[in-house]
């Protein structure tokens, strides 16, 4: 009776041992499809996101350097002339980052760039601006990664005069990733 027993015990021991082998093996492959889904998701959400922004920064960029106000601005080449007009812009469209440059690259007017500067002419896009062409770029941060558009700031049509340009970025960080889970 004792070897009955045992046998017994050992089969149902086993037949439980193997649903439960069954049922957390379906389980575990269950949960990483969904986690896969779920990133799979995000990367389309955060691509989609992206794909605005840069239309919308572009676009931002475009109209804010196409103003009356800030070309007349730029065009004293004077930043305490320059500071207040950029400031108002800046505020309005809530960007990380805003720079104004005159004709050479020299900054009138920064923020959110760090460190500051006197010249940023060498970074992405800036070079290409003063010749007249707009450009989006990827600027690495210590906190994430700017998306920043950059555009001429000028004057005339067919062969304008380039006054300077204008550089408007947003910020990828940890709290825009939270927001997309």
């Amino acid at each position: 009776t004792n070897r009955m027993f045992l046998a017994t015990a050992a089969l149902a021991v086993l037949a439980i041992g193997f649903a439960v082998y069954f049922v957390s093996v379906r389980v575990v492959r269950d949960a990483e499809d969904e986690l896969s889904r779920g990133l799979i998701e995000a990367g389309k959400l955060v691509a989609q996101h992206r794909a605005t922004l840069v239309d919308t920064l572009s676009t931002e960029a475009e109209l804010i350097a196409d103003l009356p106000r800030l070309k007349a601005a730029v065009d004293t080449g004077d930043a305490p002339t320059v500071e207040p007009i950029v400031r108002d812009y800046q505020t309005r469209i809530g960007s990380d980052l805003f720079v104004v440059t005159d004709r050479n690259g020299y900054v009138l007017f920064a923020a959110g760039l760090q460190p500051p500067q006197a010249t940023i002419v060498n970074l992405p896009g800036i070079t290409r601006a003063l010749t007249g062409a707009e450009s989006s770029s990827f600027w690495p941060q210590p906190t994430g990664v700017l998306q920043v558009a950059t555009g001429p700031i000028a004057i005339g049509v067919g062969s304008p005069e380039i006054l300077g340009t204008l550089t408007v970025g947003f910020l990828f960080d940890n709290k825009l990733a939270t927001q997309f889970k």
